[in-house]
């Protein structure tokens, strides 16, 4: 049996970076690191642009994902964004389709570091399908005390195996299931630079509670966790009396028996806003369901992380905007006992400083044991 098998061409490819459009004119987005990966194959090319902004690239034919970072210091971010402050750019494009010689252009998405961020997430639960042991750690990464009374979080929509949130084509909302707020107790509260605020989902030691789990890697419980997510609308939900509430501002639905952003993963953000009760709500794109969304500006939100089911999803399913998270983490399985915290940049006088790109994928590494307000 004999077959005659025509080679396949590598085809020739120019991608063109470019600033955001609020960056000075003039510059060129050089040295910037890029990722091209087959979204068949999984095969990952890395490269760097040149002084031009360009990167030459020879590939087989098919469908490609693009992702583009860089990190600039506060001397250097100064003549190209305005401001003398730690600066990042970021780009995730997908799907990228190379049937022919091509220039693909790469809008690359601006921000500056510090303030708040989400230092830990664990959402994954332990079996036998406990996920009641959920918190979000809170950080203040900067070298000022940042008031957090009204401080808000949400999330999107969970992830399914068919159907993951939506960003919209300008990508100038973030859309929310749930909105939760730090409630204003009398004075205001402050977060010194260095210090961190745990939320849990139920404010209880989950290993040794009768209403917890023995699998369960957290104590969540007074002294630990600062607040907890109440769940009053169907009378199920435990409330620990020494673990303060949050408060509930926003629902996309009320049924169920607590709080779940999803052991999948979420889009998880936390924001500050003049009115949250003006702000609109928006049915899903090409979805029958009647189920509705706060829309919350990205010019509100102050950090965000994007959580997936596994490391197969691609940034066409992303539900948080590039200029918030440019990438994506996950735990690796539902019921692993693990969470995603966020790397150690460095350690200054005694205060941790974490990573902080709008990049969970290089921002973010897998927790084997969840551990709220330790660093190693």
């Amino acid at each position: 049996c004999h077959k005659d098998f025509e080679e396949v061409s590598k085809i020739d490819v120019v991608l063109q970076l470019e600033f955001p459009d609020n960056f000075i004119k003039g510059y060129q987005p050089e040295n910037v690191s890029i990722n091209v990966k087959n979204n068949i194959t999984g095969q990952v090319i890395n490269s760097t642009s040149d002084s031009n902004g360009q990167v030459l690239m020879s590939l087989l034919p098919g469908t490609y994902s693009i992702t583009a970072s860089r990190s600039y210091s506060a001397g250097e971010a100064l003549p190209i964004t305005g401001y003398e402050q730690e600066s990042y750019v970021n780009a995730n494009i997908t799907p990228v389709v190379v049937t022919d010689s091509k220039t693909v252009n790469v809008k690359l998405s601006g921000s500056r570091s510090g303030g708040l961020v989400i230092r830990e997430y664990y959402y994954s639960g332990v079996p036998v399908n406990y996920f009641y042991d959920l918190f979000i750690e809170i950080y203040n990464n900067s070298t000022e005390a940042i008031r957090v009374d009204s401080l808000y979080l949400g999330n999107t929509k969970s992830a399914s195996a068919t159907a993951y949130g939506f960003i919209g084509a300008t990508q100038d909302s973030v859309f929310l299931s749930h909105v939760w707020m730090v409630p204003y107790e009398g004075a205001a509260r402050y977060l010194e630079p260095g210090e961190s605020l745990v939320i849990a989902m139920d404010g209880i030691n989950h290993k040794s509670d009768p209403l917890g789990n023995p699998n369960s890697p957290v104590n969540l419980g007074p002294g630990i966790a600062d607040y907890e997510t109440y769940w009053p609308y169907t009378n199920r939900d435990a409330d620990e009396i020494d673990v303060p509430n949050l408060v509930h501002v926003y629902a996309s639905g009320t049924a169920g028996f607590d709080w779940l952003p999803g052991v999948g993963g979420a889009g998880l953000v936390i924001f500050n806003t003049a009115d949250i009760e003006t702000l609109p709500v928006r049915r899903e794109p090409g979805v029958s369901a009647a189920t509705q969304y706060k829309a919350i500006p990205v010019s509100d939100i102050i950090d965000g992380l994007e959580t997936v089911s596994s490391a197969s999803i691609t940034a066409a399913s992303k539900r948080l905007p590039i200029a918030i998270d440019a990438g994506m983490i996950t735990v690796g399985a539902n019921y692993s006992g693990k969470s995603v915290r966020r790397k150690v940049k460095t350690v200054i006088n005694g205060k941790t400083i974490f990573v902080d790109t709008n990049n969970s994928s290089n921002d973010f590494e897998v927790n084997n044991t969840p551990s709220p307000r330790k660093w190693n």
